[in-house]
């Protein structure tokens, strides 16, 4: 017979019954990651969760941020960031989707609390959060070129004027010499 599969089950002798653990992960995905895939490996994941007997509290998208060196080839990764509630067979299988993921260049899990009520921790997902939080983000390069290029038209805006108005001094002086012969 086959081993029943015991459902949000924690590996802890002292842990009380009725509780879960609460978790963060942050997840780095490809910078190439585009919206659909990362709605699905949120789909997927929140499905581990569901399955395992878990709550996802809480999910958020930390935009794509240039990475402090390089991993697997990419200087720059797509930041999720996740909260939830399930037991240490949960986050076994969530990591093993990680892990599985070639999307998925780093990510890291740790225990927040330990003896959660799930009840005491309602869920803040909505489909409009995954939604939003489906959005890689801008990227900083290009935004960085942008303010660049902004820089570069306010101190060429300031150049023009500044010429603009040492003309209409030497406009000014040359009136005046005119008026008053040359006399100071």
């Amino acid at each position: 017979m086959a081993a029943e599969l015991s459902v949000g089950r924690i590996d802890s002798v002292n842990a009380r019954i009725g509780t879960q653990r609460e978790y963060e992960s942050v997840l780095i995905l490809r910078p190439e990651t585009g919206k659909a895939e990362i709605s699905d490996m949120i789909s997927r994941m929140r499905k581990v969760i569901d399955d395992r007997g878990g709550n996802l509290i809480k999910i958020d998208s930390w935009g794509i941020r240039v990475l402090a060196f390089p991993i697997s080839h990419c200087r720059k990764g797509i930041y999720l960031y996740w909260r939830f509630l399930g037991g240490s067979d949960m986050v076994a299988e969530f990591e093993r989707h990680m892990r599985l993921s070639d999307k998925v260049i780093r990510f890291y899990t740790i225990r927040i609390d330990d003896d959660v009520d799930p009840n005491a921790r309602p869920s803040e997902v909505t489909d409009e959060l995954v939604e939003a939080v489906s959005e890689p983000g801008p990227d900083p390069d290009e935004i960085a070129r942008q303010r660049a290029a902004e820089e570069e038209a306010r101190r060429a805006a300031e150049a023009a004027a500044r010429a603009e108005e040492a003309e209409d001094d030497r406009d000014y002086n040359a009136d005046f010499d005119q008026d008053t012969g040359g006399e100071d």
